[in-house]
């Protein structure tokens, strides 16, 4: 074995292994006076000590340049020096063969060729300080030329010399190197930057052509962030900072086309904002801005290029500078508003590339031209619908991007997150169900705390969005109705359970965000509604089947009407805002779903007093008080029209004046600028329904009594505090007994001439004139005075407004002939003529009808009282599906389903309806199943089990007595069953008691009567003032339960107390049953029609045409009775039309047909 030879240091042939230390020596440097000495200091030499001296040197020179040129108080003659200097160094060095700066011949000859050629050693060596020091040299000289107009060209020909093949390889070679070599990265970064964006992108084309060198590394270098816990240094970037400004400078001078390759690139898009929360503000600002204005509102880059940047993984990135960290002394724009404009802009905005055109409510899978077959429709509604009830537990969508998006946002946290979340949902209005039905993990419990309210704020937000225009994006609506309105609506976390907590929670504020969310709620439905209800729609029936459906689940989903009253009562009086909402919301509960409001009595007239009591003393220190409490009054005001039982005339305990009083001295001390349209309205109405005033169109109404009032008010105002007493107790008076005041006034007519028996005046006149004895026999000097100035101001506008001059003149005779004998004064002998309203305008420029729920159109509009109901409208008003109609499969699905399912889903419903089925087979096998439904339901933890099942039982033992082999149990019988189980699944159901009574009394139904009809009709309510409410079930039952011919007859057989279809009549003519109910009635009517025999038998047993000749007399001119009145002509005349006209002609001696055609009607 040879000898082995030592490896230290003085072995031969062999340095030493251990690694050299690598010592980094800063360069020296010396200054420039002369282009000549510049030029020798850059020329190349070998020398890695003198090459650096003469870089630095040069370095130092050009900053003194950058310098002296940023600060405008130094030296001008310094700088003029250094620039000579440069220009004659760049002219010596420039290529000799190009004759010139912007030659072509010797384009293939570099730039500063000495300092390439350094560069060029730099790599052959691998010496890393130059390898660093002449892209820095570069760059700084790139960044004088621009600022220099003469020198571009000689900028222009150093930008060639890079791209050529060389320089490109030395550029890669920098661009590549380790991630550790930051002092190499960045500056070649920053000399591509100045290359690009040099004379405004002059070379950025060519640049990018060479993108394999220029562009290498990109995404690595993006992620070289700044390490340390300080700021990072503007003068000293990352290398992610300067890769980062290269790309901005390249977006903003690249054409689309190139802008379309760079941001297609997934691994620099990815790296551009990985990183993006650590940057520092003016990087982020910039980024921002270039997107912005480079790429997203650049029409000519394509769609397709935008979303590739504008990803999932970007927008959540740029999401996050939401929370950004940015110093209180920084003068930067707000990092968190750039980045919600930049969401904001590239979210709603379709140019973007994210957001893709939807189709409204309707989910991706369902084509908007889709056409089922009448009979289908006709005989199924919606169940034909297949999609109808499936999207459930996930809804496709066209803009995934956004609802990948969107689950990342916080809008609880942030107003400027919850912004961008509902103008998202504002212009993708197919994100809002999808989005509550994917993010389950906040529910709407009442919690004070900021999040909570964050939330709340944020739900109030969505719910206040606007409808879609026809459902969808197209220029008219779909064949068939939307399947997600009533989540678009009243959003998933706003469950019936958590909206009754909210309410009933001690927190004001709780309570006060509920109250608003359920009134824009509400406000949306009717919205909804009224689009349901459009005459466009192809298939009519089926809409409005549709909205009856929205109207149903949206008031499944509300609280109760007693939550909502409780939760009113519990507000304080000082929360005025609060107050106006909670009576808005009882308002819109009782014009928009009166199913809901008429569940449970509500006393209006409490908080009517307490509500006039504090506007008529004045307590407000603040005009906007007195409006909203004004407003909350209109409210009261509106409910109390909707209440039979309101008393306008009777004084309580709490007020010295009777609520209608009260109005009038609330309008008349009302500060200037106050809107009293509602509360005259109101008036006005009362007034003529109660025979204060003439019922004519042109009559002013209370105005002149108003206007009297409010001129002695501010004449002098204390005398008409002296007035209300006995003004109160005439207009109590008239109010209550009208009667006995129209016959004296035309006791008073009689006294006239004869001509004069047409002769028109207020009988509140005629009341004056009773009671001013009693006030004169009273003695009080005051009141005498204050009635001497208003009475003739009050007669003198009752002829301004059209009243009869002459009976006026007689009643003021005798008034006047009154006070001559009492020390009382009046104002005028006589009327006085030609009186002026001044407080008010008469006769108004268009006149509007009298409403207390709604603003009407003005009444000079055309009556429609007098036209006809063609058959078509007639049926889409009157005509209903069967609400019995059989779904054979129920005898199969039922078995596979949760008890919850089996009741609140309909599939026992379903059962009990194959009862009436034609088919032998059919009810046998419903039969079975019902009763195994039934055992399944007793031995299930149901909260109604027991009762469930008595009532199933029931209806077995009924049908099997029946004899249900022989033919389908009665429909009524099935109707009733359907019926009772929807009130057996709420305990809190007015109907509740009397159903269980009924259940109650044995197992065997008898039949040939209507169940539960005598207990509707004649005895009160169990729960509350729920009359009308019970009304309405007994009438959708019978309605249900009214196909046959035999089901006809259990409506006219006679009976102790009158036959069902007479007391239904009866109970029509109730003056307080509300339009719902009465079109509920003549939509029974309307099925009689349609069953064979069935206009003949209710036009002679019952007097049907006359009935609805006293209806249609019995409306007004309100648009409301104008509309009922067509319905009763249109009705009279299809009762002709269906009926045996021979028979009833002779049975009524030609009288009915005479009276419809002369109606027209035939």
């Amino acid at each position: 074995m040879g000898k082995r030879f030592s490896r230290g240091p003085d072995a031969p042939g062999g340095a030493s292994r251990k690694r050299q230390k690598v010592v980094h020596e800063a360069p020296t440097h010396e200054d420039v006076h002369a282009s000549r000495q510049l030029s020798q200091l850059l020329a190349f030499d070998q020398d890695v000590a003198r090459a650096r001296h003469g870089l630095q040197s040069f370095k130092v020179f050009l900053n003194a340049m950058l310098s002296s040129s940023e600060n405008k108080n130094d030296d001008n003659s310094s700088d003029l020096d250094r620039a000579g200097i440069l220009r004659d160094y760049l002219r010596f060095v420039q290529p000799r063969e190009n004759g010139g700066p912007e030659g072509d011949e010797g384009s293939q000859q570099p730039y500063l060729p000495d300092i390439m050629q350094t560069w060029s050693y730099a790599n052959q060596t691998n010496n890393e300080n130059l390898m660093s020091a002449v892209p820095v040299v570069l760059a700084l000289l790139l960044k004088v030329l621009s600022r220099s107009l003469e020198m571009v060209p000689y900028g222009l020909g150093i930008c060639r010399t890079l791209l050529q093949k060389r320089q490109l390889e030395l550029i890669s070679r920098n661009l590549s190197t380790d991630k550790g070599k930051a002092f190499i990265i960045s500056p070649t970064l920053r000399l591509l930057r100045e290359a690009v964006s040099f004379d405004g992108g002059a070379v950025a084309k060519p640049l990018f052509r060479a993108r394999a060198s220029t562009f290498k590394s990109l995404a690595r270098n993006m992620g070289i962030v700044h390490m340390g816990e300080e700021a990072e240094d503007e003068k000293k970037p990352s290398p992610r900072t300067t890769a980062v400004l290269f790309f901005l400078s390249a977006i903003k001078f690249l054409h689309p086309e190139a802008k379309k390759e760079l941001v297609s690139q997934r691994d620099v898009v990815a790296a551009l904002t990985r990183d993006l929360k650590q940057d520092p503000p003016y990087l982020v600002l910039e980024l921002l801005g270039r997107l912005r204005e480079g790429v997203l509102m650049d029409e000519k880059v394509p769609h397709e290029a935008k979303g590739n940047l504008l990803n999932v993984s970007t927008l959540v990135r740029i999401s996050g500078l939401y929370q950004y960290r940015q110093t209180e002394d920084s003068k930067l724009p707000s990092i968190a508003d750039a980045a919600h404009e930049f969401l904001v802009t590239a979210c709603t905005n379709p140019s973007c590339g994210v957001l893709r055109q939807d189709q409204g409510f309707y989910p991706r899978d369902i084509d908007l031209n889709a056409v089922l077959p009448p009979a289908e429709l006709e005989e199924l509604g919606l169940e034909a619908i297949v999609w109808m009830n499936r999207y459930k537990k996930e809804i496709p969508v066209r803009n995934f991007t956004l609802s990948n998006f969107l689950p990342n946002l916080r809008p609880w946290a942030s107003v400027k997150q919850s912004d961008l979340v509902t103008a998202i949902f504002k212009v993708a209005p197919e994100l809002v169900a999808g989005f509550f039905l994917d993010n389950k993990s906040f529910t709407f419990d009442p919690k004070l705390s900021a999040t909570w309210i964050g939330y709340a704020a944020f739900l109030f937000k969505t719910v206040t969005l606007p409808l879609p225009e026809h459902f969808s994006r197209g220029s008219g609506f779909p064949q068939l109705p939307p399947p997600l309105v009533v989540d678009n609506i009243l959003p998933l976390p706003l469950s019936q359970k958590a909206l009754v907590r909210c309410l009933a929670n001690k927190s004001n504020m709780v309570s006060f965000f509920a109250t608003r969310i359920l009134v824009v709620a509400i406000e949306k439905l009717d919205a909804a509604a009224k689009m349901y209800q459009d005459p466009s729609h192809a298939n009519e029936g089926l809409w409005v089947e549709a909205a009856r459906r929205l109207v149903d689940e949206f008031c499944q989903r509300i609280p109760g009407i007693k939550d909502m009253i409780n939760s009113y009562r519990s507000i304080p009086e000082a929360d005025i805002l609060h107050r106006e909402a909670a009576s808005r919301l009882l308002r819109l509960c009782y014009e928009v779903t009166p199913q809901v409001a008429l569940l449970a009595k509500f006393d209006v007239s409490p908080f009517l007093e307490k509500s006039l009591g504090q506007l008529s003393e004045q307590k407000f220190d603040d005009p906007r008080d007195f409006a909203m409490s004004l407003k909350e009054l209109e409210n009261l005001l509106a409910i109390a029209g909707y209440s039979p039982g309101m008393r306008w005339f009777s004084a309580s305990e709490a007020l010295t004046l009777s609520p209608f009083t009260m109005l009038l001295k609330v309008c008349v001390d009302a500060p200037n600028g106050v809107s009293l349209d509602g509360i005259r309205r109101v008036l006005d109405f009362v007034a003529v329904e109660q025979q204060l005033v003439p019922a004519q169109k042109e009559h002013p109404g209370l105005l002149p009594l108003l206007e009297a009032l409010q001129v002695l008010s501010q004449s002098s105002p204390e005398l008409v505090s002296h007035i209300w007493a006995f003004l109160d107790n005439c207009l109590t008076r008239c109010g209550t007994a009208p009667i006995k005041y129209l016959e004296m006034m035309q006791d008073l007519v009689g006294e006239l001439d004869s001509n004069k028996t047409e002769a028109v005046a207020s009988p509140l006149a005629v009341t004056l004139l009773e009671q001013l004895p009693f006030a004169i026999s009273a003695g009080d000097k005051e009141v005498l005075g204050a009635l001497g100035k208003f009475l003739p101001k009050f007669f003198g506008l009752l002829v301004t407004g059209g009243e009869s001059r002459p009976l006026l003149d007689a009643i003021y005779a005798k008034i006047a002939a009154l006070f001559k004998s009492s020390k009382a004064k009046l104002a005028h002998k006589k009327i006085p003529g030609d009186l002026a309203f001044e407080q008010n305008t008469w006769p108004p420029k268009e006149r509007r009808p009298t409403r207390i729920a709604k603003d009407t159109a003005s009444s000079n509009a055309p009556s429609t009282s007098e036209e006809v109901m063609d058959d078509e409208e007639l049926q889409n008003t009157l005509d209903t599906p069967d609400g019995l109609t059989a779904d054979n499969s129920a005898l199969v699905k039922w078995a596979t389903k949760a008890v919850d399912e089996l009741i609140d889903d309909g599939y026992v419903a379903s059962l009990i309806k194959l009862l009436a089925s034609e088919h032998a087979s059919i009810r046998k096998e419903a039969l079975v199943n019902i009763l195994k439904a039934a055992a399944k339901i007793r031995e299930s933890e149901h909260e109604e089990k027991e009762q469930i099942w008595l009532l199933l039982s029931e209806l077995a033992e009924t049908a099997r007595a029946g004899h249900i082999e022989s033919g389908p149990l009665p429909s009524t019988g099935v109707a009733f069953a359907c019926h009772a189980l929807a009130v057996l699944r709420d305990p809190l159901s007015s109907l509740y008691p009397k159903i269980n009574q009924f259940l109650a009394r044995g197992p065997v139904w008898n039949l040939d009567r209507l169940p539960l009809v005598d207990e509707v009709l004649l005895e009160e309510p169990a729960v509350g003032d729920s009359y009308y409410a019970q009304v309405n079930w007994l009438l959708g039952y019978l309605l249900d339960g009214l196909r046959t011919p035999k089901d006809l007859e259990l409506f006219h057989k006679r009976r102790a107390r009158g036959p069902v279809l007479e007391r239904v009549l009866v109970l029509a003519g109730n003056p307080f049953m509300r339009l719902p109910l009465r079109t509920q009635v003549l939509r029974l009517l309307y099925r009689i029609t349609g069953i064979e025999g069935g206009s003949t038998t209710m036009t002679t047993r019952f007097g049907v045409v006359n009935w609805l000749e006293a209806q249609e007399k019995a409306c007004g001119e309100k648009e409301g009775d104008r509309q009922l009145a067509r319905l009763y002509r249109g009705l009279k005349g299809r009762v002709w039309r269906t009926c045996d006209k021979e028979r009833v002609g002779e049975w009524s001696k030609g009288g009915i047909k005479g009276l419809c055609e002369g109606d027209g009607d035939v």
